[in-house]
């Protein structure tokens, strides 16, 4: 029954998005129980250690953590503003991209599901989440840190739901935009032109982020001496040093998205009145975290020739593009304005995308200064679109191969149809509409390996109409190839095979016996002497 199978992936999937919330809880648990057996031996408050692991596992999912410190926090923190409440609400969201990763595995089996069956199973799952994240918000409460309990019911459920809907928009988005499309009546080259702009901008973002994760990686290099020292400076145990670290991976999607940031053109900041920018850096005292020593104190000049990078990210994105969903055929070119639009869309798209990244790694990373860190998402979002869509641009005007007449009596390259690739299949890029078309398979019956047996005549060439001629051999009163006897009903019509020319000779014109006289004459021959 409908109603049963419904109820039946609802629950199924509430339970599975339970148990992908309970692995990052396990995650955070084992860090501080190895600092609390090891470090600590196992003395000390359990239940503190407990809260500090639902407050990192609330803080990966961008959950604001109100912050009163102890006298003898503030002396060691050194602050003066440390003495005052503050909120943590620098998301750590290398934690929350395991929930949302989980939940995108788990959106895509759901997305082989009824479409009612999918939206049960994706409102339970979101609720199994929201009540996990309430339960654990409500059991980290404490005087010195106190999550804020309606940011715990929603912004995990959230990050469950964001991961579920795209997994089923990836499988099945295709067949809704072709849905829309027909009940819209949407001409098939706007159709074409909105898929390019769609996937076009997704792989322009992700490119971004790719070049924000190259310079990251590059910084770190470049200054690894300056790590260690401020690594040693933090005066961690053994133990201290592997939290540290997962400390940075859990951060390393925020430092990506500030270093895109900063190759895009606004930069960011870290504490109030600081600046960091290809033009110019001006910092004040930061925290004692390793991963911001990739950050160059002093701006050079040839930094300024980092804003290419996202552009030509996105030449390459737009090169796939025009060889892939933008290849067209002879029969359907590709028009200029198509190559506009999907340019224009997916500049828009990315930046969309790259100011909402932005967005969500802007927050409170400590007490006075601190209270306000990262990028301006609105002027990521701004650049960041501009400089996607003049990139796709480029790349779509010269990655055509062969030529097409456009409208307008203009021509531009026309790709030819070519296979997808590794890259072009991460990207969302890796299948062009003339690979979607099935491809006409030769019959087995014009095929030179099949047996002789299995051919048939080939029609002949010319008008419907036009009379066969019969056999020189055939009675007088055959009726012509293709032409039914009239006595003779339809569903008793031979096929006719191939004959060659002495079989025809060969053979004679046999009367057809009718029934009645066949079965006399098998009774005459059972009474016939043996």
């Amino acid at each position: 029954m409908p109603a049963v199978r419904r109820v039946w992936a609802g629950i199924g999937q509430a339970v599975e998005s339970a148990a992908i919330a309970a692995v990052g809880l396990v995650v955070c648990a084992l860090v501080m129980l190895a600092v609390w057996g090891i470090d600590q031996g196992f003395g000390g408050d359990p239940v503190l250690q407990w809260r500090l692991a639902a407050d990192a596992w609330l803080i990966g999912h961008g959950v604001d953590i109100g912050v009163t410190l102890g006298r003898d926090a503030v002396i060691a923190v050194g602050l003066e503003e440390a003495g005052r409440s503050f909120v943590l609400s620098l998301g750590a969201w290398g934690i929350g991209l395991i929930t949302l990763w989980l939940h995108w595995r788990s959106g895509r089996r759901l997305a082989t599901l009824p479409l009612v069956d999918v939206g049960v199973a994706v409102l339970l799952g979101t609720a199994a989440t929201a009540a996990i994240g309430l339960l654990v918000g409500t059991s980290a409460q404490h005087g010195t840190a106190a999550p804020d309990l309606v940011h715990a019911a929603l912004l995990p459920a959230l990050v469950a739901l964001v991961g579920m809907l795209a997994a089923v928009i990836a499988v099945r988005g295709h067949d809704w935009l072709v849905a829309a499309a027909r009940s819209l009546t949407i001409d098939h080259q706007w159709l074409r032109a909105t898929r390019a702009a769609l996937r076009t901008g997704f792989a322009g973002a992700v490119g971004v982020l790719g070049v924000g994760a190259l310079l990251v990686a590059a910084g770190l290099f470049l200054r690894f001496t300056d790590a260690l020292l401020l690594l040693e400076s933090l005066g961690v145990t053994p133990v201290g040093v592997v939290v540290v670290f997962l400390l940075q991976l859990a951060l390393a999607p925020v430092a990506i998205v500030w270093a895109a940031s900063w190759a895009i053109g606004p930069g960011f900041m870290v504490g109030l009145g600081s600046s960091v920018s290809p033009l110019g850096t001006d910092l004040g005292p930061v925290p004692a975290l390793p991963l911001l020593a990739a950050i160059d104190p002093s701006a050079q000049p040839w930094m300024a020739v980092v804003v290419v990078l996202p552009v030509l990210a996105a030449v390459l994105v737009g090169v796939l593009a025009r060889q892939s969903v933008l290849a067209g055929t002879e029969r359907r070119p590709v028009h200029w304005w198509e190559l506009a639009i999907a340019a224009t869309g997916g500049g828009v798209l990315a930046g969309a995308l790259l100011g909402i990244a932005a967005m969500l790694s802007t927050g409170a990373a400590g007490p006075g200064r601190l209270a306000i860190t990262g990028p301006d998402a609105v002027l990521v979002a701004a650049w960041g679109a501009l400089e996607v869509g003049v990139g796709l641009l480029i790349g779509m005007i010269a990655g055509g191969r062969g030529t097409g007449a456009l409208a307008g009596g203009f021509a531009l390259p026309l790709a030819t149809e070519r296979e997808g690739s590794r890259i072009r299949d991460a990207l969302g890029l890796g299948r062009s509409e003339a690979a979607e078309e099935p491809a006409a398979e030769p019959s087995a019956e014009w095929s030179d390996d099949a047996p002789a047996d299995a051919r048939v005549d080939a029609p002949v060439d010319g008008p419907p109409d036009a009379p066969v001629d019969a056999p020189a051999d055939a009675p007088p009163d055959a009726p012509p190839d293709g032409e039914q006897h009239p006595a003779q009903p339809a569903a008793e019509t031979s096929p006719v095979v191939s004959v060659s020319t002495e079989d025809r000779a060969s053979t004679q014109a046999v009367e057809p016996v009718d029934a009645d006289d066949a079965d006399d004459a098998a009774a005459e021959g059972d009474r016939a002497p043996r």
